[in-house]
């Protein structure tokens, strides 16, 4: 498969995985939405959950389409038969060709469109760390919570049962301290 080809479908795989996890996203803020009496730690991180992954969405689509821009406005053709000429002229005239003012303006803008892409990548890269971190936030104060609970109906429980084996010890003549009748 010719590199074109390989950087179209990547472009295309890019850019319908980014829309769509994009589209899911927005559908998943307006469900948050629509719920009523959400806790509020659990609204904050599932807003800001959305939102990352919205704009990592977007951002991946972006990038989609720059690699496939660079390949279909034939930026890249251009870059190779620049590199096939230079490569050319230096082997028959055994020294470093000149550029015209055009071919360094192109090489100029064809660096910069290329570290933009790779500027975007760092930045979805990042986000996705963010979003990880996060999410472990999240789960660790979740998984805290939910073992203080545990924790305190163990200690209920091991109190309901010590009262039921100290009465059963003594055969049921403890004398409670509320007796039926009494006032107060």
């Amino acid at each position: 498969m010719s590199p074109p080809t390989t950087a179209l479908l990547l472009s295309i795989g890019l850019m319908l995985f980014g829309l769509t996890t994009s589209l899911y996203q927005i559908r998943g803020r307006r469900a948050l939405k629509a719920r009523l009496l959400v806790p509020s730690d659990e609204a904050t991180y599932f807003g800001q959950r959305h939102r990352r992954r919205l704009i990592n969405g977007v951002l991946i689509a972006v990038i989609g389409a720059m690699i496939g821009g660079a390949y279909l406005s034939g930026l890249e053709r251009r870059a190779d038969d620049l590199g096939d000429r230079k490569g050319e002229v230096a082997a028959a005239e055994g020294e470093k060709p000149k550029m015209t003012d055009d071919q360094k303006m192109f090489v100029r803008f064809w660096a910069f469109y290329w570290v933009v892409v790779m500027v975007l990548v760092f930045v979805v890269l990042m986000l996705a760390f963010r979003d990880a971190w996060a999410t472990r936030r999240y789960a660790m104060g979740q998984f805290a919570h939910i073992r203080d609970e545990h924790e305190q109906k163990l200690r209920r429980d091991l109190a309901v049962y010590r009262q039921h084996k100290l009465n059963a010890s003594d055969g049921g003549n403890r004398v409670s301290p509320h007796q039926p009748g009494d006032e107060g």
